[in-house]
């Protein structure tokens, strides 16, 4: 196996945090007092003194929702993230809270290695992209209705969908909402595209994989209107014939590893395969 490469020792450490729990809050202090002791600065990522010192590092403190929300500030950066896990399956966030002076100290040793991570992106009609760690969903707008999406990949017609939605997902986020919808768990260390249809209404039902380069475009082949989610956050609402164009993400997300659960071993671990 090559060895990850490091990462660089940080100053200015922002944190993400998911509020309201008496638990969490007991982990932001403990996690605070602890990395100020070792020298280093820690501001809250989302507030006003993350615009007068530069971050050099995002941590997320809480479950994958939270580690999401930071690794989109950290993409946005273009710093690494790190995850303290608070959440229930924590597939994205490998450091436990009992674990925190460990990362700590390796970090500060300069010890922790660096996965980057394929991103997505969407071009929507209004001239925008919009980037996504997770997946590109688009889905329908009214509940009782199916929509019509024909696909093409490379200037090429694919097919058209009849379902309740697409699925774009990188490798990091196949284990998120293309999972439930029957895609396929990808090793993260690859660079694809998964297609996975919800609820397809078509003999075409198993999800696709494409190759990073390939450049895919969905149109809509209906009167209804289909929603366009990205990382689960609402982007655009398209009407009969708006088309949307999904691709890799130009730069990739760099997340910050203690390398504790290789990925047969993480996806055992956070799924649960082990009482299977």
């Amino acid at each position: 196996m090559n060895e990850l490469p490091k990462a660089a020792v940080p100053k200015v450490i922002g944190t993400v945090v998911l509020n309201g729990r008496d638990d969490v809050r007991d982990v932001v202090h403990r996690f605070g007092d602890q990395a100020r002791a070792m020298g280093f600065e820690t501001v809250d990522a989302l507030g006003t003194d993350a615009t007068v010192s530069p971050l050099d590092l995002i941590v997320g403190i809480g479950g994958d929702g939270t580690l999401l929300r930071a690794a989109h500030l950290a993409h946005e950066l273009d710093v690494p993230v790190i995850g303290i896990n608070l959440g229930t399956v924590g597939y994205l966030t490998e450091v436990e809270p009992e674990n925190i002076g460990e990362m700590l100290r390796r970090l500060a040793a300069g010890d922790l290695g660096i996965h980057s991570r394929m991103t997505v992106a969407a071009r929507i009609p209004d001239g925008r992209t919009l980037h996504g760690i997770n997946d590109i969903v688009m889905e329908k707008v009214l509940s009782q209705r199916l929509v019509r999406i024909s696909v093409d990949v490379d200037d090429e017609f694919f097919t058209t969908f009849r379902a309740d939605g697409l699925i774009i997902a990188t490798p990091v986020g196949s284990t998120a909402y293309s999972l439930s919808a029957g895609g396929p768990v990808v090793d993260p260390d690859l660079d694809v595209l998964i297609m996975t249809p919800v609820a397809p209404h078509s003999l075409m039902s198993r999800p696709t994989v494409f190759a990073p380069r390939a450049v895919l475009r969905f149109t809509v082949a209906t009167e209804r209107q289909v929603r366009v989610n990205v990382d689960g956050r609402v982007g655009t609402v398209l009407d009969q014939g708006e088309s949307v164009v999904v691709e890799a993400g130009e730069r990739a997300v760099h997340f910050l590893t203690m390398g504790i659960h290789p990925f047969p071993q993480a996806v055992r671990h956070q799924f649960g395969l082990d009482h299977a």
